[in-house]
């Protein structure tokens, strides 16, 4: 039986049409560059990627241009992964709050996974499959939204809850800077966190009313980005 997460994730992309994407960085938000040039910096052709939480291709599309591949997905989603399959040589489905991923230890040059582990009731598995399936020294490149972003604690102010908790009921859990690094740090890893923006409009935090971030205030992004560069083993301490 699908769950919540699941069900809502099928409809949701089924309901989206197909586009073309562009990664002209006049086009794009600050976060979006970020992730753009980290990957880019990575140096992506021919080396094998894997996107967990790829939803219609985006990220996939960006990689396959740089010419990195083989190409991987996974999701809990069959219709994301139906959209994705055109550009991956395999895709997977599994619940990341228990299941373990069909890759071998150490697959990947480069995974990343944006925007997913808030829906991720218990990160314990979900963590440890990331580490397991990236080379140690390869890229692992996150994100996560910030629920003590500087909008979010304008919003509490004002009486309204930050928008990773008000904003989608399958954000299951929520993270400060702290908390993913606390996160981490249980497997052995330390993140770096790379500055994006944040938001300064209290009714819409997607608003294109923003300032440009920094190491100094990165804490107060709207959305966490952040990488590791995995050591082996990554196994949560007891």
């Amino acid at each position: 039986m699908k769950n919540a997460v699941e069900t809502q994730f099928d409809a949701l992309l089924a309901a989206k049409p197909s586009q073309a994407y562009t990664f002209d960085p006049r086009r794009l938000g600050p976060k979006d560059r970020a992730i753009v040039a980290l990957l880019r910096a990575e140096g992506l052709k021919g080396k094998a990627c894997l996107d967990v939480g790829p939803g219609t291709g985006r990220w996939l599309t960006f990689l396959a241009g740089e010419g990195a591949g083989p190409l991987a997905a996974a999701d809990i989603s069959a219709e994301a992964l139906r959209r994705c399959a055109p550009l991956c040589a395999k895709t997977v489905k599994a619940d990341l709050t228990r299941e373990r991923l069909d890759f071998p230890d150490d697959a990947f040059d480069v995974t990343v996974s944006f925007e997913v582990l808030e829906h991720i009731p218990y990160p314990d598995n979900y963590v440890a499959e990331l580490l397991r399936v990236t080379r140690p020294g390869g890229l692992l490149l996150l994100s996560v939204p910030n629920v003590a972003s500087l909008i979010s604690r304008i919003r509490l102010v004002l009486g309204a809850l930050p928008p990773a908790i008000s904003h989608d009921p399958t954000h299951l859990r929520h993270y400060r800077q702290r908390d993913v690094a606390a996160l981490f740090a249980r497997f052995g890893q330390r993140p770096t966190f790379a500055p994006t923006s944040f938001s300064l409009n209290p009714l819409d935090p997607k608003s294109r009313l923003r300032l440009p971030s920094c190491r100094l205030t990165a804490s107060l992004d709207d959305s966490l980005l952040f990488s590791l560069r995995p050591e082996k083993p990554g196994r949560a301490a007891p």
